[in-house]
């Protein structure tokens, strides 16, 4: 049996300090092992701080087999990590530190004061409290035989440590820390890593001078997108480039598969949901009167001027007033938009692509580099916006972190299977 004494006597270093990075710290200290988290940055949790700006949707209240659902063709593999650590712990979590959350009218889970600020001044408080050394402008890069090197102020310096958690997060956000310039310190030790993909993102569109001029910034509410069978409703926003906002997100992987494969990829996006095509076809068989084509739309449809502006992008505007009535409505339920490639991933939201599953066993450590855990953004999954991102990071850097503790506790264990 070991030592108690012994094992907190076991250095522990996380580099990352983002969500996935401070939950591991959190457990581990909390357990009594000396713990140092390095940040490349000159503070923690700034990504968490940036989503606050919108209300920090910490999770989701669905039924949890719907959640995890929506990890897509990682789900799988996700499933024992986030029941493990489901919302509902990360709800209780939050009231450990104070911060009270509530369900929204979409079931998306928010702090009450919808702040990321007072969450993680608290976080970071009680880790303190717990003797986590936190590192900040220490810049990882990479190893030197068995030692963590990396770049400060004072030059390079190299580091041991009996654990380590790798907490890097993709590579959105640069500016905040997240570069994925570890992908290639990966790769040199022999991992494999998926590439690095924009996810929750936006995609080029080739408008025209005149549509920019009159929409962009516009965003256009209500409708539903779709491509081939899957459906996501909500808004999107009208940009310089083309098109982004939740609807898109919640179809982004496949939207940026099918452009992978075929160089392009056309949605379909109904611009009157709430009105099927019988009702719509009866109500565009009014006479037009002496009305613009325009007007007359919006009068019969209560079209949007921006949704109208998309039936004039068409090649085939100049005949759009000569359409039946079944013609024209069947165009306004399924107008083809055609995308043309993904908004740089530095523009992204979340990215797609890590280090492969395959290269890491159930705890998270990487098969060839015992002792070297993986968490977070780092790791080839990706999720929708809604609370996915987070609930996944988080439960991902807890699940390593009672890796990290069964390793110190039996390091001659043998490594099992990859997880995959």
């Amino acid at each position: 049996m070991n030592n108690p004494a012994t094992m907190r006597s076991k250095t522990i270093a996380i580099i990352g300090g983002g969500p996935a990075g401070l939950m591991a710290a959190d457990i581990l200290s909390a357990r009594g092992f000396q713990v140092s988290l390095y940040e490349r940055k000159p503070s923690v949790g700034r990504k968490l701080l940036m989503a606050g700006r919108g209300g920090l949707n910490l999770t989701h209240s669905e039924d949890i087999e719907l959640f995890i659902q929506k990890y897509g063709d990682r789900a799988g593999i996700l499933e024992s990590i986030i029941h493990a650590f489901p919302p509902s712990a990360l709800r209780a979590w939050c009231e450990e530190l104070g911060e009270k959350t509530f369900i929204g009218s979409s079931g998306r889970i928010f702090p009450e004061n919808f702040k990321a600020s007072p969450l993680l001044r608290a976080w970071t408080a009680r880790m303190e409290k717990q003797g986590v050394h936190f590192m900040p402008n220490y810049e990882w890069q990479g190893w030197a035989q068995d030692h963590l090197t990396f770049k400060t102020s004072d030059g390079t310096t190299t580091i041991k440590a009996d654990a380590v958690l790798l907490a890097l997060g993709g590579a959105s956000w640069p500016r905040l820390g997240s570069d994925g310039l570890w992908v290639s310190l990966l790769e040199k030790e022999g991992v494999t890593v998926a590439p690095l993909q924009p996810s929750n993102c936006g995609f080029c569109v080739h408008w025209s001078s005149v549509f920019l001029e009159k929409f962009a910034g516009h965003p256009l509410k209500g409708i539903t997108i779709c491509l081939e069978s899957t459906k996501a409703y909500g808004e999107i926003m009208i940009t310089a480039k083309g098109v982004e906002g939740g609807a898109i997100y919640a179809l982004s992987s496949l939207i940026r598969e099918e452009i992978n494969k075929k160089y392009s990829a056309t949605i379909h996006l109904d611009l009157k949901p709430d009105i099927n095509l019988d009702s719509l076809k009866e109500r565009l068989q009014k006479p037009r009167g002496r009305k613009s084509f325009s007007n007359y739309l919006r009068g019969a449809l209560n079209l949007p001027p921006v949704a109208i502006g998309l039936l004039m992008e068409l090649p085939e505007r100049t005949m759009l007033r000569d359409y039946s009535a079944h013609k024209l409505a069947s165009l306004i339920k399924k107008y083809p938009l055609t995308l043309q490639g993904p908004f740089p991933i530095d523009r992204a939201i979340s990215t797609a692509g890590g280090a492969a599953f395959e290269s890491v066993n159930e705890d998270l450590m990487l098969l060839n580099k015992p002792g070297v855990f993986l968490a977070g953004e780092m790791l080839d999954w990706e999720a929708p916006t809604g609370g996915y991102l987070l609930q996944a990071t988080i439960a991902t850097g807890a699940h390593a972190a009672r890796g990290i503790i069964k390793w110190l506790e039996n390091p001659e264990k043998e490594l099992s299977h990859p997880l995959s």
